[in-house]
């Protein structure tokens, strides 16, 4: 039925013009295929989107890795020799889950959480081990952190995804309870005995409330793996409020971006509002540790719930790598220790691409928002350019213990008082990112990025 206000010949008319126009529409497709398929694919896929936008990085990260694998050694054997603090153990502690025991790891999904010895093979965790027991022995009898903390009450709890890990991974049942029950005594201190805000969140000092942006790295992400070993939502969501809490009280606008200062309230004890950049890699990088954990759940409708959390916490990680990205030095690709005209570091420069090429493995979609090409030239920088081939040392990197200090580590020695433990572990760490994020997007060929330094067989 044709509508009374319109004649067979404006019928007639409007028809010709649909054909023309559907013609237009194939001839556009037809010269701009490559284009259209990309956008195409992105709508429908963010795995095809990325292999369409990255497929340039892959050849240049693969070759990049492959030349790292053996300078790495260096790089771990100096870490090894030269961590001492309880954060620096505990971030040993994930380098050690990361590279030689990755289906162990927060960013492993053959084991969704919770993780228990029902479901492990029995093989021996002995590098973890090796790390833990030394440490803990030196525990004082009453104390409920891990460790002492030097004042901290946030770093110790760094080492409490290990410890619940190796409460699986135990070969003897006593040695197991041991382990949980450090678990559970760093929890109750971090719950019941550490000061706290106003808004609820948990001080990284004992003695009085402060918020320091290292605090993310160290404590959520053990909140939200000792949450998902008890499938408790409460614990799980407590992981992201803090997060959501210190990114409140710590994020600020900086220039054109927001970053993260680095210790509040300014009247503490100990002052640091600065932008420190490892700092701001601290805060991303423990906001994907728990994105991880969030994602790696057994139960499905307990996952689905932390859907928004995860989709915060992408976009907080975001925020940083894209801040500190824009202070990048063009000669060097590394960025300053503190954003602005500061000195160079390799600690911070590496913790913060090292998070986004886990945002990536993740969210591929995110390929496009991130600035790919200064992430690229940083990761060349660190391991071709910064990172001694002969003894593994990485530098300049600030001085872990005076952030404020203008004369870097140099480096010249692998030793204490001239390298940083956290940047020798972030380069490890950066290494296996990249690893994570060549097998997410060419799988295909994922073999060709397997590492050497597996100690389980099959443990990927």
């Amino acid at each position: 039925m044709i509508p009374y206000n319109y004649t067979r010949g404006q019928i007639r008319n409007l028809f010709v013009f649909f054909i023309i126009y559907l013609k237009f529409l194939a001839y556009i497709i037809a010269n701009n295929s490559d284009q259209f398929s990309t956008q195409y694919l992105s709508a429908r896929s963010p795995e095809a989107a990325l292999k369409n936008q990255s497929e340039s990085d892959t050849g240049e990260l693969a070759n990049l890795l492959h030349n790292y694998e053996k300078v790495s050694i260096l790089v771990y054997e100096v870490l090894n020799r030269v961590a001492n603090h309880s954060w620096e153990w505990g971030t040993q502690s994930h380098v050690i889950l990361e590279r030689n025991y990755p289906c162990l790891s927060v960013f492993s999904q053959s084991n969704p959480l919770p993780f228990e010895r029902d479901n492990w093979n029995g093989a021996q965790t002995k590098a973890l081990s090796d790390l833990i027991d030394p440490i803990i022995a030196t525990r004082r009898e009453g104390k409920l952190p891990i460790v002492d903390g030097d004042g901290s009450s946030a770093d110790p709890a760094s080492l409490g995804v290990a410890v619940l890990v190796s409460a699986v991974t135990a070969q003897k049942k006593e040695k197991a309870k041991e382990y949980l029950k450090l678990a559970q005594d760093q929890y109750t201190f971090l719950i019941k005995d550490v000061p706290r805000s106003k808004s609820g969140a948990i001080s990284h000092r004992e003695a009085e409330m402060q918020f320091w942006s290292d605090f993310v790295y160290m404590v959520p992400p053990f909140l939200a793996f000792y949450g998902a070993q008890e499938s408790n939502f409460q614990e799980l969501e407590l992981a992201y409020t803090q997060i959501k809490l210190y990114r409140d009280a710590l994020s600020a606008p900086l220039n054109n971006v927001k970053l993260w200062r680095h210790v509040l309230p300014a009247n503490a004890t100990i002052n640091d509002h600065r932008f420190w950049s490892t700092g701001n890699g601290w805060a991303a990088a423990g906001s994907m540790r728990v994105y991880a954990t969030l994602l790696n759940l057994q139960d499905k409708n307990l996952q689905s719930k932390t859907e928004r959390m995860r989709n915060d916490l992408a976009n907080w990680t975001e925020e940083i790598i894209v801040g500190a990205f824009s202070f990048q030095d063009a000669e060097t690709g590394l960025l300053p220790n503190v954003f602005g005209p500061n000195i160079l570091d390799c600690s911070g420069t590496s913790v913060i691409a090292s998070a986004a090429f886990r945002l990536l493995s993740y969210e591929p979609q995110r390929h496009s928002s991130l600035p790919m090409k200064a992430i690229i030239k940083a990761v060349e920088a660190v391991f071709t350019k910064y990172t001694n081939p002969q003894t593994g040392s990485v530098a300049p990197v600030v001085n872990p213990l005076d952030w404020s200090s203008e004369v870097p580590f140099n480096g010249s020695k692998p030793e204490t008082g001239y390298v940083s433990p956290e940047g020798q572990a972030f380069g490890i760490l950066l290494q296996e990112a990249i690893r994570a994020y060549l097998k997410k997007i060419d799988k295909k060929n994922e073999k060709k990025y397997a590492s050497n330094f597996v100690l389980i067989k099959d443990c990927y």
